[in-house]
């Protein structure tokens, strides 16, 4: 077991893939090899660990992200196993946030996914290293060739292959082929392959095994001189150097290495965990953390040791409807023990560390203390939330927090009776206490409440939630998405403010002009008023005034998005203007804006990929079209087309349904919420009627 002192040993990685690439199941192996579970669990059964609520087990897919702790030849590896499904992808982001490094699976059959894109994008933009390993290989269809390629392809990454599969004549997969020290590995069935033995590359497999390995050399000679002058020499190149070389590319996220087996046929899993040991960093080899003083502005930096001043940052909580709220912790620096007192930088409030975990699924093992670097469950005495820095009260510091996506899609909820709103409201603050991207709030036309999520599938499990262990029933009302207005063209207002209000004057003039924004533009606000013609103060209110009226246009009562505020010239009176003057002049304006210059719906679209059986492409394609689809692409993989495409939210609600019954339940699709656009002049009006507008 590694020395928990040692962060040089520590490895804080994640799982991310596809849906259905094999992620829990990779896991699962992971935890049989090194010994933290003496019975391997199967997704398609019911019982792996990782996957312990009941609707993981009933659905064969991950919804939350699942923190557990191995160790492997004397380092411990912090794991997270998280979502595949576009639904849950804010526990992939918010994993990453705080994760060093992952491995990223991809289906050697059906190669780089649009979730794998995803991810791999969500991994980039957090900067994390990463190695990637090409799955389901025992499968007749698969081709790791073609998989390797769609890495680089696809996701623009240069690819190191470190393995090649070795199969019979008739296509059976055999075990894996070592490109570093060209020799074959073949797993033992009858130990579940816990024990494996080395072989001789086969003649007829050598060929093509040694343009694998040239592959390998040729990319890292771009990297080392000296391995370059022992490859074109011909001489041999030291293992110890290819290693080093290895590792220093792949923490520089400069390339990937790539391995490749069969998680289920247990083929090919000890190499991953040799490579996150060989190639992933420890905490020691990642920037500090960099963060600011509570006034926001003032740069701090935390080094990732135990004598440094304690800093954290709150990346998960799970809610618990009888106990305590559990707050998934990294600890950037420092050391954090049982009882402390820690301040919450963000709540800006003190708490005690009531207890502190070391977490495994669902299981939790009391701790005394954890060091910079790892990764723990701990509670505390007061309330924290998703993106909280927690640090030594002494030494503040304030971590960027973690963004997430808004809600795209809308539900109304409601009680069985009146008596049980009081238990339905607890149980929904509850599950968006937990859950960033799960708001809720109330219909002020009809007094319903509403909830709202990233799909149909996300808001079906917190719904069933409240059903089954919170124990409160519910109705629940058709999905509807959320619509959005933008303006239709560049106008100029100038507006005037002149009240008495409660015996004072209040006077603003404002002249603005206000111009559409590009698709996914959100609200930008200028100025063009010297500070000597309008103080400093009044501009910012006006941006207020703006910004706040953003939230329901005037028009449909939509919220307003992709819009461009520009002050071009105010007026002020030194004893009558105000803030508020200003602010319900900004207000005042844009409204104007919206009516004289008039304004365009929008919805919200998805985008992903659609996996048919061949012989159903047709009906398939026919169904999206009369669904306003639009196809970008059709990819052939075997007896599997894959299509690529964008389609309206709102006709994805029962979409997943019909295409079961249109393919004999044989296809399925990763749709998500991407971005808005125009919605049909023809359909924006049928909307906005059925709305109660036009």
């Amino acid at each position: 077991m590694a020395d928990p002192y040692d962060i040089h040993k520590v490895r804080n990685i994640g799982i991310i893939a596809h849906i259905d690439a094999g992620k829990t199941t990779l896991t699962e192996r992971i935890l049989f090899y090194t010994g933290k579970i003496h019975k391997m669990g199967e997704v398609h059964e019911g019982t792996a660990e990782m996957d312990w609520m009941d609707q993981e087990r009933e659905r064969g897919i991950t919804i939350t992200a699942a923190a557990t702790t191995v160790f492997w030849r004397g380092h411990q590896i912090n794991i997270v196993d998280t979502p595949g499904h576009v639904d849950f992808t804010v526990e992939v982001e918010r994993s990453l946030r705080v994760l060093d490094g992952a491995i990223v699976i991809f289906s050697g059959v059906e190669g780089v996914e649009s979730q794998s894109e995803t991810v791999w994008r969500q991994a980039d933009r957090y900067g994390v290293p990463r190695i990637a390993f090409i799955n389901k290989l025992d499968r007749f269809e698969a081709d790791f060739s073609r998989a390797f390629a769609d890495i680089a392809e696809k996701l623009g990454a240069v690819a190191i292959p470190l393995v090649f599969p070795w199969r019979d004549s008739e296509g059976n997969l055999l075990g894996m082929i070592d490109l570093l020290r060209f020799r074959a590995i073949k797993w033992d069935p009858a130990t579940q392959g816990r024990e494996f033995h080395f072989y001789p590359v086969p003649k007829d497999l050598e060929e093509e095994a040694r343009a694998w390995q040239e592959k390998l050399w040729e990319i890292l000679s771009e990297a080392s001189d000296e391995i370059a002058e022992l490859y074109l020499s011909g001489k041999e190149i030291p293992e110890e150097l290819a290693l080093r070389v290895l590792r220093e590319v792949t923490i520089k996220r400069l390339w990937v290495p790539v391995l490749g087996g069969s998680a289920y046929e247990k083929i090919g899993v000890q190499p991953v965990l040799d490579a996150v040991v060989d190639f992933l960093p420890s905490p020691l080899d990642i920037p500090p953390a960099r963060g600011t003083a509570l006034d926001g502005k003032t740069p701090l930096v935390r080094k990732p040791l135990p004598e440094e001043p304690f800093s954290a940052l709150v990346f998960k909580v799970f809610t618990d409807p009888y106990a305590d709220r559990l707050l998934y912790t990294r600890i950037y620096s420092g050391t954090l023990k049982e009882g402390q007192i820690v301040l919450n930088a963000t709540q800006g409030t003190k708490a005690r560390v009531t207890r502190l975990f070391r977490l495994h699924a669902n299981k939790r093992t009391e701790m005394e203390e954890a060091l910079a670097g790892d990764i723990v469950g701990l509670i505390l005495s007061a309330p924290a939330y998703t993106g909280n820095t927690l640090c030594d009260p002494e030494h503040p510091i304030l971590f960027e927090p973690i963004s997430f996506p808004e809600p795209v899609v809308f539900l109304a909820v409601e009680p069985r009776s009146e008596k049980e709103e009081p238990a339905l409201r607890e149980a929904l603050a509850k599950l968006a206490q937990e859950d960033p991207t799960f708001r809720v709030q109330d219909d002020e036309a009809t007094g319903q409440i509403l909830v709202g999520g990233m799909g149909e599938l996300h808001l079906e499990v917190l719904l069933r939630r409240v059903r089954e262990e919170f124990k409160v029933p519910h109705r629940v009302g058709k999905p509807l998405v959320v619509y959005k207005e933008t303006l239709a063209r560049p106008v100029e207002i100038t507006e005037e403010f002149e009240r008495v209000v409660g015996g004072k004057p209040q006077y603003a003039w404002i002249h603005m002009r206000f111009e559409p924004l590009p698709r996914g533009g959100g609200f930008e606000f200028l100025s063009e008023v010297p500070e000597e013609v309008l103080p400093k103060i009044f501009v910012e209110a006006v941006r207020r005034g703006v910004e706040g009226a953003l939230a329901a246009s005037p028009v449909a009562g939509f919220p307003v998005t992709d819009i461009r505020a520009i002050l071009l010239s105010g007026k002020f009176k030194p004893l009558e203007s105000t803030e508020a003057a200003f602010e319900a002049a900004g207000t005042q304006a844009l409204r104007r804006a919206l009516e004289e210059g008039g304004v365009l719906l929008l919805e919200p679209v998805a985008e992903g990929d659609i996996i048919t059986p061949s012989e159903y492409l047709g009906e398939v394609v026919s169904d999206l079209g009369r669904r306003r689809g639009e196809i970008r692409a059709i990819q052939t993989r075997g007896a599997v087309d894959i299509i690529r495409c964008t389609l309206p939210v709102v006709e994805t609600f029962g979409y997943a349904t019909q295409l079961r019954s249109l393919t004999q339940g044989r296809a399925f699709h990763t749709l998500r919420a991407a971005r808005y656009e125009v919605v049909p002049e023809d359909l924006a009006r049928e909307v906005l009627r059925s709305r109660g507008y036009g």
